[in-house]
């Protein structure tokens, strides 16, 4: 338990176990707490980090806009991490992504979960359909909050990303999503990410990128990993039948294995061949195959 300084607040973040660096980042309307049983496990095989963005958990709250990237590198840098693979689920896997761009010497690999990216660039019909989706989705969370009714608005949001996840999971999420709440009312986020944003840049980045989806997710977000996946130099791409926003909850067992294989592979490997949207298929309910190397 520590707190990085930062211009105009601290991050806190904290580690656990011993071995090569791993760093953990949020869903957007989460903190460190979402990982405690991923760090469980996580940690008997490597040093994990986790953090909390400002204006979450127990960070400070912000008043003015910051650099997202810059936090990113203060918590590497309290921390002691030289480089590590960064982990980011939702939000934070674009803030992850965003930071492989900008500092991809500090980036082994990124496992990138269910990113989260916003508005399509040049959409297809497809993706065009699929945001009418989030838009009505997002237009309901407005009505909620205008009602102040944080605990409708935190259930109705929960319960729409994460129709797979067990009770006693959807409801630390949902509460979660309570205590963080302050990041919904707000007139619009403080962080600010690349100029111009990452997903209009995955074809830069350098660092391979191991992606994950399940079908049981946004429209909108299974469209947004096979762009990344199609996009990116040096990919994998994963989907779970039975997973949805949040696989750590909602698939755990195979959640583990797939991160288990790629937080543990050597910082000196890469990905033999890139893996396009339809060649990694979802069977059985177990992890589909990543096709690469053991020894990665």
């Amino acid at each position: 338990m520590a707190y990085a300084e930062v211009p105009g607040g601290y991050l806190y973040f904290e580690q656990r176990g011993a071995g090569p660096d791993v760093v953990l980042l949020n869903g957007g309307l989460a903190d460190t707490r979402m990982w405690d049983s991923t760090v469980d496990w996580l940690s008997a095989c490597a040093r994990v980090t986790t953090w909390d963005y400002r204006d979450n958990g127990l960070s400070s709250t912000s008043s003015a806009p910051y650099d997202e990237i810059g936090d990113l590198l203060a918590v590497l840098d309290a921390a002691g991490i030289d480089r590590a693979v960064l982990v980011g689920v939702s939000d934070g896997a674009r803030r992850a992504l965003g930071f492989a761009h900008q500092h991809p010497d500090r980036v082994t690999k990124v496992c990138a979960v269910a990113g989260s990216f916003g508005e399509f660039p040049d959409p297809t019909a497809a993706e065009e359909a699929a945001r009418i989706i989030m838009r009505a989705h997002f237009a309901r969370i407005g009505e909620l909050l205008d009602s102040g009714d944080i605990p409708a608005t935190a259930a109705y949001d929960i319960a729409a990303w994460c129709p797979r996840v067990p009770d006693p999971a959807r409801r630390l999420l949902t509460n979660l999503a309570i205590a963080n709440s302050r990041i919904l009312q707000m007139p619009e986020a403080h962080g600010q990410e690349l100029d111009p944003p990452v997903k209009h840049r995955f074809a830069e980045l350098k660092p391979p990128v191991h992606v994950l989806i399940g079908k049981h997710d946004f429209a909108g977000t299974q469209l947004w990993t096979h762009r990344l996946a199609t996009q990116a130099r040096e990919t994998t791409l994963s989907v779970l039948p039975h997973a949805d926003h949040m696989p750590m909850f909602s698939a755990p067992a195979a959640f583990r294995e797939w991160l288990t294989h790629h937080a543990s592979s050597s910082s000196a490997t890469r990905s033999r061949a890139k893996r396009t949207p339809g060649q990694n298929s979802a069977a059985a309910g177990v992890i589909a195959s990543c096709c690469i190397d053991p020894g990665q």
